[in-house]
Formats: structure tokens, sequence, C-alpha cells
């Protein structure tokens, strides 16, 4: 069994339910999706803050297009339209009960890490959490996952990690982590499946 598991979050632990590029787009026209997730990128490595990056995305697409059809606050308040998924926390919890340390291994700026902890409490679900942004780097770089090795001070084979993004799985596997890849399409039940074989008896604790 590992003695550390790190999990991913958007896609394993929580869900968006909104398709906001597609929003976005009918909102303020095509481009505008892409300029608003592009400008999320430094802001994951924490090269800036996610407000300022949307500013200058929005200024950008003004010049462009000549008109702005959201303001930054709305913007922010996109990402945190995210919910919790009850049954995949209960898993999370299950691995836990089984002597298993938990910690989040996942892509957040700065605005979604206070939402994340001061909104949804994932604190107190977890024992230590890595943020992309705190980081300096981000999930699928290596260096992101050398850092959180390096912080743990535990050996990559004891160490596994779920992710629903296949390029991150691959990231971490190289490294010699025993990283697995989750569908979101089977749900909790195929979470477990997912985890036995770096965690058994899941499968049975969860029955």
């Amino acid at each position: 069994m590992i003695s550390v598991l790190l999990w991913d979050c958007d896609g394993v632990l929580q869900h968006t339910a909104r398709d906001w590029g597609a929003a976005l787009d009918e909102r303020g026209g095509p481009g505008l999706a892409r300029r608003v997730f592009a400008a999320e990128g430094p802001a994951l490595r924490g090269e800036t803050t996610l407000a300022a990056a949307l500013e200058v995305a929005l200024v950008e697409h003004e010049a462009t297009t000549g008109s702005r059809p959201v303001e930054v606050p709305e913007l922010l308040a996109m990402w945190e339209s995210v919910e919790l998924d009850p049954d995949a926390v209960e898993v999370l919890r299950q691995v836990r009960s089984l002597g298993v340390s938990c910690h989040l291994a996942t892509n957040q700026q700065d605005h979604r890490v206070r939402h994340m902890r001061e909104v949804m409490g994932y604190d107190a679900l977890v024992d230590g959490s890595f943020y992309s942004s705190l980081l300096g780097v981000a999930k699928p770089d290596p260096v992101f996952f050398e850092r959180v090795l390096e912080v743990l001070g535990v050996p990559a084979q004891d160490v596994g990690f779920v992710d629903d993004v296949v390029t991150n799985v691959e990231a971490a596997a190289a490294l010699g982590i025993r990283a697995v890849h989750h569908d979101p399409a089977t749900g909790a039940a195929g979470l477990r499946r997912h985890l036995e074989p770096l965690v058994p008896g899941l499968v049975a604790v969860g029955a």
C-alpha cells in the first residue's frame, strides 16, 4: 500500500456543471473565452494574480472588438462556480481511514485557492495541499511533482496520484509516482476501482 495519495481536484473531487466557454463567447463574441482561459495560465503558476491577468485579457478584447461585455468580478465569480462531489469526498475519507495520508496536488490560481480553503473547506478534508500557484509551477511540468516529493520526503514509489488528465498522470508516473487516470464519467465507483491497486481494501470498505 502507498503511504501518501495525491489528489487532483477538478474532475476528481469537484466539478463545474456549466459550459463557461460557450457562455463567454455567447456573451462577448468569439474569442472572449479563449482570452479569458489563456489569461489563467500565468496565474496558475503564481506569476500574477488572476484578477490582474483577467484585466489584461479584457483590455485586449476591448481593443480588438470595441466592447467590454463583462467585468473582472463577474469572471472571478465564474471560478467559484464549482461544487464538491460528495461521493468522491467519501472515497477520500475512506482512503484516509485506511491510514493513507491524503494531499491535494492541483493546478489552481490565487482566487480559486482562497475559495477552496475559505469557502469549500478543503483544509479540513486533507492532510496537506500542493497548489500550483503556491509552488510556482503547474502540472504537467515534472518540476511540480519534484517539488511535491521534496516537501513530502517520501520515496516516489510510496506515493500515489490520481488525476483525470492523462498528461498529468504520465508526468507523475515518469518520476516513479504510482499514478492512475480517473475518468469522471465513472463516478465514485470508478474512482474506488482506480485506486484499489494503490490502496488495497478500498473497494471492500466502500461496499
